[in-house]
Protein backbone atom coordinates (compact mmCIF):
# COMPACT_ATOMS: atom_id res chain seq x y z
CA UNK A 1 0.00 0.00 0.00
CA UNK A 2 1.50 3.49 -0.89
CA UNK A 3 1.60 6.71 0.67
CA UNK A 4 -1.52 8.03 -1.47
CA UNK A 5 -3.82 4.67 -0.91
CA UNK A 6 -2.95 5.42 2.55
CA UNK A 7 -4.31 8.94 3.22
CA UNK A 8 -7.50 8.42 0.90
CA UNK A 9 -9.60 7.38 4.12
CA UNK A 10 -8.08 9.96 6.45
CA UNK A 11 -10.43 13.26 6.79
CA UNK A 12 -7.86 15.33 8.79
CA UNK A 13 -10.43 18.34 10.38
CA UNK A 14 -12.81 15.17 11.86
CA UNK A 15 -8.90 14.27 13.60
CA UNK A 16 -7.74 17.80 14.51
CA UNK A 17 -11.33 18.75 16.20
CA UNK A 18 -10.92 15.17 18.21
CA UNK A 19 -7.81 16.15 19.64
CA UNK A 20 -8.80 19.35 20.01
CA UNK A 21 -12.09 18.15 22.53
CA UNK A 22 -9.39 15.62 23.68
CA UNK A 23 -6.20 18.71 24.56
CA UNK A 24 -9.80 20.55 26.43
CA UNK A 25 -9.30 22.92 24.50
CA UNK A 26 -11.76 25.73 23.35
CA UNK A 27 -12.03 26.58 19.88
CA UNK A 28 -11.35 30.38 20.71
CA UNK A 29 -7.95 29.39 22.20
CA UNK A 30 -6.97 27.01 19.25
CA UNK A 31 -7.72 29.98 17.29
CA UNK A 32 -5.10 32.24 19.02
CA UNK A 33 -2.82 29.28 19.26
CA UNK A 34 -2.75 29.37 15.32
CA UNK A 35 -3.27 32.85 14.58
CA UNK A 36 -6.69 32.08 12.79
CA UNK A 37 -10.15 33.47 13.31
CA UNK A 38 -12.87 30.82 15.24
CA UNK A 39 -14.17 30.61 11.31
CA UNK A 40 -11.42 29.63 9.92
CA UNK A 41 -10.95 26.65 12.79
CA UNK A 42 -14.53 25.74 11.73
CA UNK A 43 -13.56 25.56 8.19
CA UNK A 44 -9.98 23.37 8.86
CA UNK A 45 -12.35 20.45 10.75
CA UNK A 46 -14.38 20.68 7.44
CA UNK A 47 -11.26 19.65 5.35
CA UNK A 48 -10.31 16.37 3.86
CA UNK A 49 -7.09 17.43 3.44
CA UNK A 50 -4.12 20.38 4.96
CA UNK A 51 -1.73 22.30 3.83
CA UNK A 52 1.52 20.54 5.23
CA UNK A 53 2.57 24.05 6.97
CA UNK A 54 -0.93 24.41 8.71
CA UNK A 55 -0.89 21.32 9.98
CA UNK A 56 2.34 21.26 11.31
CA UNK A 57 1.27 24.61 12.76
CA UNK A 58 -1.48 22.74 14.32
CA UNK A 59 0.65 19.78 15.45
CA UNK A 60 2.65 22.32 17.78
CA UNK A 61 -0.46 24.27 18.88
CA UNK A 62 -2.19 20.97 20.08
CA UNK A 63 1.20 19.88 20.93
CA UNK A 64 0.36 16.10 18.39
CA UNK A 65 2.09 14.81 15.65
CA UNK A 66 -0.21 14.32 13.25
CA UNK A 67 1.94 14.11 10.31
CA UNK A 68 3.21 10.37 11.97
CA UNK A 69 0.41 9.69 14.07
CA UNK A 70 -1.77 9.96 11.31
CA UNK A 71 -0.34 9.90 8.15
CA UNK A 72 2.51 7.57 8.23
CA UNK A 73 0.61 4.74 11.48
CA UNK A 74 1.00 1.90 8.93
CA UNK A 75 4.12 2.76 7.40
CA UNK A 76 7.16 0.44 9.11
CA UNK A 77 10.74 1.44 6.85
CA UNK A 78 12.96 3.33 9.05
CA UNK A 79 13.74 4.97 6.00
CA UNK A 80 10.53 6.66 5.87
CA UNK A 81 9.27 7.39 9.35
CA UNK A 82 11.54 10.77 11.34
CA UNK A 83 10.69 10.10 15.15
CA UNK A 84 9.48 13.17 16.51
CA UNK A 85 8.43 12.99 20.41
CA UNK A 86 8.18 17.00 21.69
CA UNK A 87 7.51 20.18 20.73
CA UNK A 88 10.84 21.14 20.87
CA UNK A 89 12.10 18.50 18.84
CA UNK A 90 9.21 19.38 15.57
CA UNK A 91 11.00 22.88 16.21
CA UNK A 92 14.59 21.53 15.32
CA UNK A 93 13.65 18.52 12.50
CA UNK A 94 11.21 20.80 10.74
CA UNK A 95 13.93 21.37 8.08
CA UNK A 96 13.82 17.84 7.33
CA UNK A 97 10.62 17.57 7.44
CA UNK A 98 9.81 20.06 4.74
CA UNK A 99 12.58 18.44 2.94
CA UNK A 100 10.64 14.67 3.52
CA UNK A 101 7.52 15.71 2.75
CA UNK A 102 8.55 17.16 -0.69
CA UNK A 103 10.41 13.92 -1.35
CA UNK A 104 7.02 12.32 -0.81
CA UNK A 105 5.29 14.66 -2.68
CA UNK A 106 7.90 13.92 -5.38
CA UNK A 107 7.18 10.27 -5.68
CA UNK A 108 3.69 10.52 -6.88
Amino acid sequence: MDFKENTQNIHIGSIIEKKLKEKSMTVTGFAKKINRERTTVHDIFNRKSIDIELLIEISKALDYDFIHKVYFKEQTSPAILISIKTEEELLKNMDILEKFIRFIKNRK
